[in-house]
């Protein structure tokens, strides 16, 4: 082989500037692939393809040859690229072909700055969008023929295609049970480039885009329809919806549906999770994008144009991603807000925080607004959150958590789980006699996060000792059916190997209002805050005949939990010097789900269930906390 010249790059002088290859035709198809690079500004008139694919493993053992001007130098390529290359020269493609790893200089920090932000506009442009996921295996002829068919099938009501689509998977793949054919197509999803972040905006934004796998080829709307029927079987798992999800979008969507809806997608670069996805943002909420800024920041500058230009629903949803995807975490000695999602993880759905699916890949609505009662107001100024909330909302007002115990280990068996766990309710509650509504508060909340939790880890206690306690507990009822009441307790166990209970008492002149009890993240400790942000949806529930004959009222809410720390207020501080003396400053450390029961005597000296919150909070305390 000749004396490697690599290929020199000349620099992009303007935005819409662009190199686009054109691949030399050859004689013999195993001639390894050669071009010519060209460099234009991208107009309406240049016809150009682009290529979607996956990098593969960053090992750069293959030469692209370039010819130019009668020179010849040449270019570092990985074995997916040089693979692409020859599938689509044998195609005859387009002319003019984008392919990021060669038509970007990978080298040019700047230059990816510049060019990063408009890839989107880059595939949108494209008069097609080649679509390569690598070499076909001996299923993909039976994938494709499945895929073809399925797109052409009469669009009927969901029960109905749901049998036609396990009629044609049989036909198709073999098989008594269709299982084998669910194998089949999920390995097919399963591949790489369904589960790459990039691919999302360059299939979503095409004008039209065809579907490479080894020798076969399929136009992308086939593949979407057929995934999107079979999502009817409901055996769904995310590279599926994904690829169900490769249109054009319909909506005005924001970066934190994007980022919600596509939270598994991969990248190598923490600012790719954002970067990647920006020519799927609606113009009106578009921002500027500084691909020069370590991922922190971007994440922050990101969040806090969100908090600072959105209405408090949009604030909210901020929250929603803090509870899914967890907070950033840095070393303690960095000084960075609480407030920003790591996007960088999978979400999760821990707790019945807002709705009570707890997969996330079940098709969902994106939650633009939660609960369904009065709300915490989130405002943003001199860069830290500020969360108002009126004394009254969801009756669970602010609280101090004055007692909190958790699992540090799996206890070795059943009899040393029932011990531990008895031994936290008789410290909570040594007159049970007198805690009889607070202990079916506890109660009432496991049992709503187990049914919540769906898992075979929340193994029910049964042991003499939990049926003489709960037998005790039940004596001062007047009906003996009403040990169903406190059964939920026999779960406590699993739950506090993953949580943290804790106990609430009110702060502030109304201390001595009912006790309220809570289950949420491990981080939580005594002298913590809780704020009250709505009321969840209970849906439907078992003790609803029970309580009205009981005359008990339940009250659940979805708490923020926070932890105090001593800061002086910003000097230029916009706000009033009242809220400057009376908010105090704290940290998010983590979510929760609090419940509190009473008798519906006391409940209806004060509000009604129906009564609309914030139509009292002019004669109710108002509440406010600064968090950093």
């Amino acid at each position: 082989m000749p004396t490697f010249n690599g290929y020199q790059y000349e620099p992009l002088c303007a935005e819409d500037e662009a190199r686009f290859i054109v691949l030399e035709p050859v004689k013999d198809s195993r001639d390894p692939p050669s071009c010519s690079i060209v460099q234009c500004r991208r107009a309406k008139s240049l016809e150009y393809s682009a290529v979607s694919y996956v990098w593969g493993e960053p090992k750069f053992s293959q030469n692209l040859e370039i010819k130019c001007n009668g020179d010849t130098s040449y270019l570092r390529i990985t074995p997916n690229v040089n693979d692409l290359l020859r599938r689509l020269r044998a195609c005859n493609v387009q002319k003019y072909l984008w392919i990021d790893a060669i038509c970007l200089n990978q080298a040019d920090k700047d230059e990816k700055a510049q060019q990063i932000p408009v890839m989107g506009r880059i595939y949108e442009e494209a008069r097609v969008v080649h679509i390569w996921l690598g070499h076909s295996d001996p299923m993909t002829g039976k994938v494709f023929k499945f895929i073809r068919k399925a797109s052409r099938l009469p669009q009927v009501e969901k029960m109905e295609m749901a049998s036609q689509m396990a009629k044609l998977m049989k036909k198709v793949f073999g098989g008594g049970d269709g299982i084998r054919a669910v194998r089949y197509f999920s390995d097919f999803a399963n591949r790489p480039w369904f589960s790459r972040r990039w691919i999302i905006q360059e299939a979503c934004l095409a004008q039209q885009a065809t579907v490479y796998c080894g020798s076969y080829s399929i136009p992308l709307p086939s593949l979407v329809l057929a995934a999107t029927r079979f999502q009817t079987l409901d055996m769904s798992d995310y590279p599926i919806k994904v690829m169900a999800n490769l249109r054009r979008p319909m909506t005005k969507l924001t970066i934190l549906e994007l980022l919600w809806n596509f939270h598994e997608a991969r990248c190598l670069d923490p600012k790719d999770q954002i970067c990647a996805l920006f020519g799927l943002i609606s113009k009106e909420h578009r921002f500027h994008l500084d691909y020069t800024a370590h991922w922190t920041e971007l994440y922050k500058h990101v969040v806090s144009g969100i908090l600072r230009n959105g209405n408090n629903d949009i604030r909210l949803q901020v929250l929603f991603h803090l509870f899914e995807f967890g907070a950033i975490s840095l070393p303690e000695d960095i000084v960075y807000p609480s407030w920003v999602p790591d996007w960088t993880q999978s979400r999760r759905r821990v707790l019945p925080y807002y709705s009570w699916i707890r997969n996330t890949d079940t098709y969902e609505a994106y939650p633009t607004s939660p609960g369904h009662s009065a709300k915490a107001t989130v405002i943003f100024q001199d860069d830290a959150l500020q969360i108002h909330w009126a004394a009254s909302i969801s009756r669970l007002r602010a609280r101090q958590v004055i007692y909190a115990t958790r699992f540090d280990s799996a206890p070795e068996n059943g009899c040393k789980s029932a011990e531990g766990v008895l031994g936290i309710l008789n410290e909570l509650f040594p007159c049970t006699s007198c805690s009889t509504l607070q202990l079916f508060a506890l109660s009432y909340l496991i049992e709503k996060i187990v049914e919540f939790r769906h898992s075979g880890r929340d193994q029910r206690l049964n042991c003499s000792s939990f049926d003489a306690y709960i037998g005790s507990v039940s004596q001062g009822l007047p009906k003996a059916s009403n040990k169903a009441m406190f059964d939920s307790l026999r779960k406590l166990a699993s739950l506090l190997q993953e949580f943290c209970l804790f106990k609430l008492e009110s702060i502030g002149p109304r201390s001595g209002a009912n006790e309220a009890y809570g289950i949420g993240t491990q981080q939580i400790q005594v002298g913590d805050v809780m704020i009250p942000l709505w009321s969840p949806e209970l849906g439907s529930d078992r003790h609803s005949g029970l309580l009205r004959q009981e005359e008990i009222a339940i009250h659940m809410s979805t708490m923020l939990a926070v932890r105090r720390i001593r800061e002086q207020p910003p000097q230029h501080s916009t706000g009033t010097p009242n809220d400057r003396e009376q908010a105090e400053t704290g940290r998010i450390i983590g979510s929760a789900v609090c419940v509190l029961v009473e008798r519906e005597w006391n409940h209806d000296r004060g509000l009604s269930v129906d009564t609309n919150l914030e139509d009292c909070t002019n004669r109710e305390q108002q509440c406010s906390m600064r968090l950093i």
